[in-house]
């Protein structure tokens, strides 16, 4: 299913790294997504239910009030995109910053609606939330991600997470 051009639906979408390459292994790199999220949610009208940043991939429960959540997550991902790679690039703590670069520019020049990098894939795996059963089910599935992945023995105890009561971002109401 893709995201149709003129619906306020609720989604489950999934934003991955090119490459699966580890980006969100540092905080600079997830606050810059949170800070990033909450510009969307201020500006653009985008409500956000649940979310969770591994390391290379995030996936939300979302929905845009004053646009197409399509037009809101290009948007996303065309300004974190340069963002994150002008990020990689001048952090000087960042050891993996040439391997990460080149696969960046290695995937921009694979695709021909790029001029110098990818970041994103293309795709946003949009799944919709049809109701309150699939909402939970699709929650639960972002919030156990950490605790598949291996990093926390509770969803609650990953930062990055709708799950923790710390989240930097804080989540809409559904």
């Amino acid at each position: 299913m893709k995201l149709t051009a003129n619906t306020n639906d609720t989604y489950f979408v999934t934003m991955t790294v090119v490459n699966w390459i580890d980006i969100f292994t540092r905080p600079v790199y997830k606050d810059l997504i949170i800070d990033n999220l909450e510009f969307c949610r201020k500006e653009k009208g985008l409500e956000i239910y649940s979310y969770v940043i591994m390391t290379n991939h995030i996936h939300m429960i979302a929905r845009a009030k004053k646009k197409p959540l399509s037009s809101v997550l290009r948007d996303f991902k065309t300004f974190t995109s340069k963002e994150l790679y002008m990020a990689i690039q001048s952090n000087a703590k960042e050891s993996r910053s040439k391997w990460i670069i080149g696969l960046l520019k290695k995937a921009g020049d694979e695709n021909r609606l790029n001029v110098h990098h990818q970041f994103w894939r293309n795709y946003n795996q949009p799944i919709l939330i049809s109701n309150n059963n699939v909402f939970l089910v699709k929650q639960n599935y972002i919030h156990q991600n950490p605790v598949r992945a291996g990093f926390v023995v509770n969803d609650c105890d990953y930062l990055y997470s709708s799950a923790c009561e710390q989240s930097p971002l804080k989540v809409d109401e559904y």
